[in-house]
């Protein structure tokens, strides 16, 4: 791993093993659906909307996790089947979610047979969905909202589901680097080391041109600094063919609280090779 790359940055390989894919699919759909029938419940007996958009956008992070896990589990290097799994699994979601919601609504808990023929019949859940919008489901400001401003509130609630769950998801897989030469995702290294500096802009052109000797240069990390530069590794820990670095400028916004900070990125997943990550080994074990 001597040999500089050819390319400067990390990019996954795009690979998609189709048992991976598959798995993550199915699996995603079955535990979405089952948060799906949590979150139409909710919906249906929680009177403050605020809570309830609360919760669509945390039923779409769900999804968007569970199914960005199982890619990385499977090994799916591609950011676009990322992000179009989690679509897949954030409709399955919202589809569950409607077909039982109108059941909630007016039956509470009295489960029959109209809520499997709502889930298997699209025709039918439609004509509930018209219906209601028709009529009306919930009151907001004292008045029961139905035609446009309701089909707005719904394509919003899905927008925000689906859309989630597709963020989630790509974010899942684009996180992490892998190993194409031992087929093993990369090791996360958190703070390698901590240098004395605030200077974004100069930082990323230093390390864009492999520049090293820069950061012996900034110094540790003192502590009176509210403002320093982090250095992260992913590392593979089986054959070593495969490393990235990524920097990012901390700020200590308030000194008087506890891990208030706010960490900005200054440059991600910059390939390094043995001869850097020795290099780094030497500045982050020199004396402080």
């Amino acid at each position: 791993m001597n040999a500089r790359p050819q390319t400067p940055f990390y990019l996954h390989s795009g690979r998609v093993p189709a048992s991976g894919l598959v798995i993550s699919l199915v699996a995603g759909s079955v535990i979405s659906s089952v948060l799906a029938l949590v979150y139409a419940y909710f919906d249906a007996i929680m009177p403050f909307i605020y809570f309830n958009i609360v919760a669509s956008t945390l039923l779409g992070f769900l999804c968007g996790l569970v199914t960005g896990k199982l890619l990385v589990r499977g090994k799916v290097r591609n950011n676009l089947v990322g992000a179009l799994a989690g679509l897949a699994v954030g409709f399955v979601a919202l589809y569950v979610a409607w077909a039982a919601w109108p059941h909630a609504l007016f039956d509470r808990f009295d489960w029959d047979i109209r809520f499997a023929h709502l889930l298997t019949s699209p025709g039918s859940l439609w004509a509930t969905i018209t219906f209601i919008n028709h009529h009306g489901a919930w009151k907001f400001n004292g008045t029961a909202p139905t035609g446009f401003f309701l089909w707005f509130t719904w394509l919003a609630e899905a927008l925000v589901i689906v859309g989630m769950s597709i963020v989630t998801a790509r974010g899942s897989v684009a996180a992490e680097p892998f190993c194409e030469s031992c087929q093993h995702w990369c090791s996360y290294e958190k703070c390698v080391l901590e240098l004395h500096g605030w200077d974004s802009a100069e930082l990323k052109k230093r390390l864009e041109a492999r520049d090293f000797d820069y950061l012996e240069s900034l110094g540790p990390r003192t502590r009176n600094d509210v403002n320093w530069f982090r250095i992260d590794l992913h590392r593979c820990r089986g054959c070593g063919k495969t490393a990235t670095l990524t920097a990012k400028n901390v700020d200590l916004t308030d000194p008087e609280s506890k891990g208030g900070q706010k960490a900005e990125t200054v440059i991600e997943n910059l390939l390094v090779t043995g001869v850097d990550l020795e290099r780094l080994q030497s500045i982050s074990s020199r004396p402080r």
